[in-house]
């Protein structure tokens, strides 16, 4: 009997878009500098703007900015689901959750405890991904964000400390006042797995391994 594979090698395609080397086709990314010369905010594998008058076909064509990262397009992310596989590299993780949930819900409506939890997950990944994070979770009470050079640049071990400050600071830590929700924040680095992990029906871009 042949074991099914597991496409959890380490993956020239993977360590070229985890490193950042940028393995997009030369071509493509001159022509969407040339269709759009102004734009700053653009893919960082293809180049495809996300600002400026070619914005909207770009949507259009599956080119808009990915959810979890805008740093990268929807179509660069299909490619992250396709290309089943990924690569060791060193990566900043950073956790964050809030402290005493249960004593929290146990003492307010479940509506009213879903809208808090609703407003911390939407100011974490304000926060997250403008520190160029990519949202690896959100489950319970808990975010997580990973940090890579392929994604946010060599500084990314210093993004991750700056959006743990800047989130303590979103919610009311550090201003002299109690804060509006009481949160942890952790921040770690060391070497994982990072790539695309599932099958055809169930994908997911993770990261695994003892620093996570």
């Amino acid at each position: 009997m042949v074991a099914p594979t597991t496409h959890t090698q380490d993956d020239p395609f993977w360590r070229s878009v985890l490193s950042g080397s940028k393995p997009t086709k030369r071509w493509m990314r001159q022509a969407f500098r040339l269709i759009s010369p102004g734009a700053g905010h653009r893919c960082h594998l293809c180049w495809a703007p996300f600002e400026g008058l070619a914005a909207p076909l770009m949507r259009k064509i599956g080119r808009g900015p990915w959810r979890r990262n805008p740093r990268f397009c929807d179509e660069c992310e299909r490619a992250f689901r396709e290309h089943r596989g990924g690569a060791e590299v060193e990566l900043a993780v950073l956790y964050a959750d809030v402290r005493g949930s249960s004593q929290m819900a146990a003492k307010m409506r479940p509506t009213e405890f879903a809208a808090l939890m609703q407003r911390f997950f939407i100011t974490a990944t304000k926060v997250l991904i403008g520190n160029n994070a990519v949202i690896d979770k959100m489950v319970g009470d808990e975010v997580i964000g990973i940090f890579m050079v392929g994604m946010a640049g060599p500084n990314y071990k210093r993004d991750a400390v700056q959006a743990g400050l800047d989130l303590l600071r979103a919610v009311g830590h550090g201003d002299g006042r109690e804060p509006w929700l009481p949160i942890g924040v952790g921040v770690h680095s060391g070497i994982a797995f990072v790539g695309s992990i599932g099958d055809d029906s169930n994908y997911e871009f993770a990261a695994l391994g003892e620093t996570m």
